[in-house]
């Protein structure tokens, strides 16, 4: 799912862009400037499926101006307001504007991510019940990434997620290298070798596949790598 970040400064659109991207969200971004803003308005409203999000940097009256011609557009995606403080009158405004939710600085990145996926949830539920799979005691859900076992949770990065959940969807097929490079690194390229071996192995253990709980994760010779129900 996309999340288009829009700001007046890089900086403060990479904070919240590496905090979006390390829990699975697909990130736009724009540097708001005047000649920009139409074009971003019109990209916007003809087809963006996803939610935005409004830096703490952009002028409240420009905020308020962009949420109202949104929804004079009859655009349905959400909009997420980030704000210096809780000032009564400024969020009244948005709200009134058609602001969907609003999140004060200082951004904690979990309160942003659950704000966001609490917003891909009622907006758009059927792409979130699609990106949510179980097998056996494991529940696989995007928006954020996340790995439950047993109900409770395994810390996993970007890639042991998109790995695991490769792994898993495959479950029983043997998937060679290079689709693993070129699924989850995008990239087929022989230094990835290791690394790849590097990720099994840590997936493998945070998971526990171990015979004695239904799985085996096994290598393939010369080809690849295996997840088996046993």
């Amino acid at each position: 799912m996309k999340v288009f970040v829009a700001d007046t400064d890089s900086l403060s659109i990479s904070k919240l862009e590496r905090s979006l991207s390390m829990s699975g969200f697909a990130c736009e971004k724009a540097i708001i400037s005047g000649k920009v803003q139409e074009s971003l308005f019109h990209y916007l409203v003809n087809g963006f499926k996803g939610v935005v999000v409004l830096g703490a940097g952009l002028d409240d009256d420009l905020k308020e101006s962009w949420i109202r011609q949104c929804r004079k557009s009859e655009a349905v995606f959400p909009v997420l307001v980030v704000t210096q403080a809780k000032r009564r009158d400024s969020l009244m405004k948005f709200n009134e504007a058609g602001m969907t939710d609003f999140i004060c600085l200082p951004l904690r990145p979990d309160e942003l991510v659950t704000r966001i996926s609490l917003l891909i949830r009622q907006v758009y539920p059927s792409d979130y019940a699609a990106n949510v799979f179980r097998n056996g005691p494991f529940v696989f859900s995007r928006f954020p990434n996340k790995v439950l076992r047993d109900g409770k949770e395994i810390e996993l990065t970007v890639k042991e997620f998109e790995l695991a959940c490769l792994l898993f969807r495959h479950i029983g097929q043997p998937l060679s290298r290079v689709t693993i490079e070129e699924t989850i690194w995008f990239s087929s390229e022989n230094e990835l070798s290791r690394t790849i071996d590097t990720h099994v192995s840590r997936v493998r253990n945070k998971l526990d596949l171990k015979e004695e709980h239904g799985y085996r994760l096994q290598q393939v010779y010369g080809y690849g790598y295996q997840l088996v129900e046993v």
